[in-house]
Order: structure tokens, then C-alpha cells, then sequence
């Protein structure tokens, strides 16, 4: 077995490639840097830091870390998104070139993207390590907790959402996702991911590192200690309410905190009253250092809202402390809660307190828990999580091919346009429609494409995520139809009289049935667009418009990447086959005007999608810094600096994409 893994850091990565390099499996590590002396937590296990076999094996990508690093110093606001942005990015992008066929490839999730694609074209199988839940619901989890105390629910910068979608397509095309807890694994399956595809092994702990302390008495003020960072993420205004409530009942004890405040949860607590129940707060503790705070305390506790697998609790109870946690922890993988400690629900202020209550009012019971749990923790140790990986991983290269995958044959269309628009598995299309965007679909100056009194029929629609909702309120009645179940499901619960049928054949409606129809970005999908085209023009009655669009392959950007690289625009279908696409036909304003013509049409209008820059033609020459500053440009700047005006000036060379109105004559048969 031959498994390459990729890190950006450290994570539990370390420990996975001294287990990989125990037992022969390791073929190469990826890196971005092993550099101690500026980065101590980077110190590689001593197994491996004078093993020559090892180190031959090791490939380092520095400079996207310390880039990120120095971004992360700049005065400016969400440094600290933008530096992980651009350091996940540029790593990702720069480990391709270490990227060669073997049985397994390992990534961390947000940093793998580009290396999974080349790995997966190279016949290798992939697995994402998330270390905490869904992305999606870990943001949830935090913008409630954020909402809740009055801070504002907005999380995400630009670049955590850029992240945030960069990790969705990790999760939809790795062959496996490995989580570290039931209840990280339960928020991948609460959205729909196959089962098969989401693997649980659990962390271990350094077992030389933390052990239990000679015993000791309890003192008159025991210590209760937190460690992480100090946030809403972690619980911590439920454990300051905890605290509160103990000390409101005449309890005596020493409450201390270990870790960095987080900016808004700090600004919080300066305004709370909850603040005085900290007495004593230690920004920063080298792990290594750790062990000798638990020594001296005398319980532990984390009360997060969401954690993939908090390692702090097994470090906790190797030293010999008895631990209070939250079920939102990963918990449950360490704890037999009443036997060597206790869990609770997560943002339950009262639970935590009776639970501590209950160690702090008996010293015996508090000694015996911390004892059982230094002896469970003793099967804790990574080499424990070494055999359990080892076993996993063979037994997805022992399975056959057709059962590794739990992506569906999309061999036919019906499939793939099915996980396409499953946005509970990962990467569907995210574009809506922006109020321009609808006038320049759905307006002709002043006049609206439809009336109120019309009957329109959408074809293609996906799962109606973009234009439907505001035109259904437009007219007098909406159908739609599209080959994905998925997606027609969605349009249903929208309230949209949508059904499932392939554009490939005959429309399920009677001739001269709809006043009007709409086919946007459709058309360059199909095998047979003429023949969808009829069926259009065959249920529109006489006069009935049509609005349609497709992308430009006219456009300056496609034709400066067809010379400048031998390219045509095109969303892939197949990240690892990467010559598959999603568009099969390609238009440009000339081939697109003769299809309607073709087809009996008589086109009123052509117009581009608002969306022209003339900075696009950066994208022409590829590379993550043209492929942002050209998307930055377009986004940033006012239509006359990036020259939009020429879009409609000269549409066949500036409109990235063609807006066609075309009506079914009065008196003419279906052509």
C-alpha cells in the first residue's frame, strides 16, 4: 500500500505519516514546512526526524506559509481569512507538480482541491480529512451562537465563503470523507452523503507526553480549567453562566482559561457582566507545556458547539483529570460519561453546572473519575489510531472499483444532472439572478418579455434556484421541466408546477399551449438543442416569446484562451477526465442566431448579460493571480473602467453571454 498525504500545517498529520512510516505505507508526505525554529509546532515526531528513508519521502512547499503568515500581520480587516485564502490556495495549486500515481491520496480539506484532481487522473483513490463537521454546519452552528448573545450573525469574509465552496467540491468529489467522531461523521450523513463514503477514525494522544500526576487531595479551591480558544465556538459564555451559577450557591473554586480570545467573543465580554467570573486567563500554553497546567488542576472542562474531535479531552484525561464536555466535542469517542467523566448538551448552561457541581461537592468521586479516566486513556495512544487507519485504508483498496466510488454511473445524463443539482452532496452551481441581471433577461426598456395574464413554460430549470422564484410571481402560470429528479424536487417545494422529463424527447404539453418560454444557459448542455428548440417553438402559440441564452464562445476571454492555451470554456464534469465537460455545444452570436432561424423563429433582440469586463482577458493566461484580479476587476470596478459599454456595441466579440428574444410568427407552422 502506497499512500501520498498533503498538509499545510500540521493538524494530526504528523502523527499520521510517523504510523504510515511505521508500518512501510508511506510514499510521499507533502508539506508546506518542517521549520521549527520559526514554527515549533512543526517539530516532526523523533521516529522520523533522523529517519533517511523517511526524509527522502518528504516534499516542502514553504513559501504559501509564509506568505499567509505576513498577511495575517497586515492592518487590514479579515487578514487572517484572506492569508488562509491565499496560502490553501497557492499550496494546493503549487503540490500538483508532487503529485504521482499511487494507491491513496490523503488531503486536508480546503488545501486539496487541485491535488485530488491530478491524483484522481492518475488512477489514485482520494479521501478528504475534515477534522470537524460539515463546513456548511459548523457556520451554522457558530452564526447561532454569535446571533444568540447579540453579536452579529455575519461570520464569513469573501474569502471564507471562497473556502467554504472550495471545500463543498472537495467533499462531492473525494472518493472518501474521514472524520474523526460520530458526530462530525453525522452532519455529512444529516445532508445526504452516502454513508460508505463518510469513514470515522479516531484521534489519539501522545501518551509519553500527558500522564496522570502523583496523586494528590483537592485542595479548599479546587481549579476548574478550560484550554482552546476562547470563543463562542467553544461555549464559553454557557461555562461563564456555569460559573455563575456555582458561585451563586457558595461554591469555592479557581476558574481558569487557557487560550486566545477571539476578537468579537472579546468584544462581548468587556460589556458582560459575566466577565469577573474569569480568574485567571493564559493566552498561550506550548503544548508541550500543557501537561503541567492539568497537573495542577483538578478538572477539566469544554463545553464547544461544534469540534470534529476536540484532542484536549484525551489529553485531559491521560494527565488524569476528570472532564466535563459537551456532546458537540466528539465527546462520546473518549468519555463513558459516569465512569470516567461527563457529557452534556452543548449550550446547556445548567447541565454543565450541575455536572461540575457534582465533582466539586465530592473530592473522592472527582479523584476515582480522573483515575478511570487515565486508564481508559491509555488505549488512546496513536498507535492505536495507527492500526485502525492501516486497517481502513486497506480495506478500500481491497474493495472493487465500482464499490470504492459512491458517485453514481454518469454515464447517462439522468445521473449526472441528478448529483449536479444535489446540493446536500457538495459543488452544485451557486449563481443567482441580481435585479440587473432580471431586467436584462425580462425587460426590453419598459416592456416586460411576459405579461401577468401569461402561461410560461421554463425549460430547464435546474432546481430553480436562480430566476424562477421572482418570475412565478410574474405570471399567470409557471411549468418547468428538467432531467434531474433532484432538482425538480426542489422546484416542487418551491411551490413551481415542475415534472422530470429529458429534453431529448417529445414535451409532455400540447401544441400552441404556452404564451411564452425561457431556456437560460440550457442549450449548450444538449446533444440535440434543435430538437428542443422545435419542441419550444411547437408549444409556444403564435406570437409566444421566447428568451434564451447560452455562453459566448465568441467572447475575447475564449478566444484569447483558445490561441493563448488550446482551450474552450467549459465546466467540467469530471474533475480527474478533465477533457469531460457539461457544455457539449458551443456558441457563438452567429451560430446561435441561426439556430433560432433554423427552427422558425424571429429573433427581436440580442444582448449580452451585464457581465462584460475587458479585464476577463487575463483569465486567458491562467494562474491563480490573473484568474482573482480579473474576477476582483469585474466585480470592484464601475461599468466604464472596465469598458462594459462594448458588450452591446459589439456583442459577438464583448458579450460574454448572448440574451436572445425570438417570437413564434403568427400563422406559421412549426417550421
Amino acid at each position: 500500500m502506497r499512500v501520498t498525504v498533503s498538509v499545510a500545517g500540521r493538524f494530526h498529520a504528523f502523527h499520521l505519516v510517523e504510523q504510515l512510516a511505521r508500518r512501510g505505507n508511506l510514499f510521499r508526505f507533502i508539506t508546506s514546512t518542517l521549520n521549527e525554529k520559526r514554527l515549533p509546532n512543526r517539530r516532526l515526531p523523533d521516529s522520523l526526524r533522523n529517519d533517511p528513508d523517511f526524509l527522502k519521502r518528504v516534499r516542502q512547499i514553504p513559501l504559501p506559509e509564509y506568505l499567509g503568515y505576513a498577511l495575517r500581520q497586515l492592518p487590514i480587516a479579515d487578514s487572517q481569512s484572506l492569508s488562509y485564502f491565499i496560502k490553501d490556495n497557492f499550496y494546493d495549486r503549487t503540490a500538483i507538480r508532487h503529485i504521482t500515481a499511487s494507491d491513496l491520496f490523503v488531503g486536508w480539506a480546503s488545501q486539496s482541491l487541485f491535488q485530488m484532481r491530478e491524483a484522481k487522473a492518475r488512477g489514485t483513490r482520494t479521501i478528504i480529512e475534515r477534522g470537524s463537521t460539515h463546513i456548511t454546519e459548523q457556520y451554522r452552528l457558530i452564526d447561532e451562537e454569535r446571533k444568540r448573545f447579540g453579536v452579529s450573525a455575519e461570520l464569513r469574509s469573501r474569502w471564507d465563503r471562497l473556502l467554504e465552496e472550495k471545500q463543498l467540491k472537495e467533499y462531492h468529489e473525494a472518493d472518501f470523507i474521514m472524520t474523526p467522531s460520530a458526530f462530525a461523521r453525522q452532519s455529512f450523513l444529516d445532508r445526504g452523503f452516502d454513508p460508505a463514503k463518510v469513514l470515522k477514525v479516531r484521534y489519539g494522544v501522545d501518551l509519553g507526553q500527558f500522564y496522570p500526576a502523583d496523586k494528590k487531595e483537592i485542595s479548599s479551591t479546587p481549579t476548574i480549567l478550560f484550554v482552546g480558544a476562547v470563543g463562542f465556538q467553544k461555549g464559553v459564555p454557557y461555562l461563564l453562566e456555569a460559573t455563575r451559577t456555582l458561585r451563586a450557591k457558595g461554591k469555592k473554586f479557581h476558574f481558569k482559561l487557557i487560550g486566545r480570545y477571539e476578537k468579537d467573543f472579546e468584544s462581548w465580554l468587556k460589556s458582560s457582566t459575566l466577565r469577573s467570573e474569569i480568574d485567571e486567563h493564559i493566552a498561550f500554553v506550548p503544548n508541550h507545556e500543557l501537561v503541567n497546567h492539568f497537573h495542577q488542576a483538578d478538572m477539566f472542562v469544554l463545553p464547544s458547539m461544534q469540534e470534529g474531535l476536540a484532542l484536549v479531552i484525551a489529553e485531559a484525561m491521560a494527565s488524569g483529570l476528570p472532564v466535563v464536555a459537551s456532546d458537540h466535542t466528539g465527546a462520546s469517542e473518549f468519555i463513558e460519561s459516569g465512569n470516567n467523566g461527563a457529557i452534556v448538551p452543548a449550550g446547556n448552561a445548567d447541565a454543565l453546572a450541575v455536572a461540575l457541581s457534582d465533582l466539586l461537592d465530592n473530592p473522592d468521586r472527582s479523584r476515582s473519575v480522573g483515575t478511570e479516566a487515565s486508564e481508559k486513556a491509555k488505549s488512546f495512544g496513536w498507535d492505536a489510531y495507527g492500526d485502525a487507519i492501516e486497517q481502513t485504508y486497506k480495506a478500500i483498496l481491497q474493495k472493487s472499483h465500482s464499490s470504492q466510488t459512491s458517485h453514481r454511473d454518469q454515464s447517462e445524463a439522468s445521473s449526472f444532472y441528478n448529483d449536479y443539482w444535489n446540493r446536500s452532496q457538495g459543488w452544485t452551481p451557486t449563481h443567482s439572478f441580481t435585479e440587473e441581471q432580471l431586467t436584462l433577461h425580462f425587460r426590453n426598456g419598459s416592456t416586460p418579455a411576459f405579461r401577468e395574464s401569461d402561461s410560461v413554460l421554463d425549460v430547464g430549470c435546474g432546481d430553480a434556484s436562480n430566476y424562477q422564484a421572482w418570475l412565478v410571481k410574474q405570471v399567470r402560470d409557471l411549468k418547468a421541466i428538467d432531467i434531474s429528479a433532484t432538482g425538480i424536487q426542489r422546484a416542487n417545494n418551491m411551490g413551481i408546477d415542475a415534472r422530470v422529463h429529458d429534453l431529448s424527447e417529445t414535451f409532455p404539453f400540447e401544441s400552441e399551449m404556452f404564451d411564452g418560454a425561457v431556456c437560460i444557459e440550457v442549450l449548450e448542455h444538449l446533444y440535440d438543442p434543435k430538437f428542443t428548440m422545435r419542441e419550444i417553438f411547437r408549444v409556444l402559440k403564435p406570437g409566444g416569446l421566447l428568451v434564451a441564452s447560452v455562453p459566448n464562445n465568441g467572447y475575447f476571454r475564449e478566444r484569447l484562451r483558445a490561441f493563448s492555451r488550446a482551450e474552450l470554456s467549459t465546466s467540467i464534469s469530471d474533475f480527474s477526465n478533465e477533457w469531460k465537460g457539461a457544455h457539449i455545444r458551443f456558441y457563438n452570436l452567429k451560430s446561435f442566431a441561426r439556430l433560432f432561424e433554423v427552427c422558425g423563429f424571429q429573433i427581436e433582440s440580442i444582448r449580452s448579460n451585464g457581465d462584460a469586463s475587458i479585464f476577463d482577458g487575463l483569465d486567458a493566461f491562467g494562474g491563480y493571480t490573473a484568474q482573482h484580479v480579473s474576477s476582483f476587476m469585474r466585480r470592484k470596478l464601475p461599468r466604464g473602467l472596465r469598458l462594459a459599454f462594448l458588450e452591446n456595441t459589439w456583442p459577438s466579440l464583448f458579450a460574454p453571454h448572448l440574451i436572445v428574444w425570438a417570437r413564434k410568427p403568427y400563422g406559421k407552422d412549426e417550421g
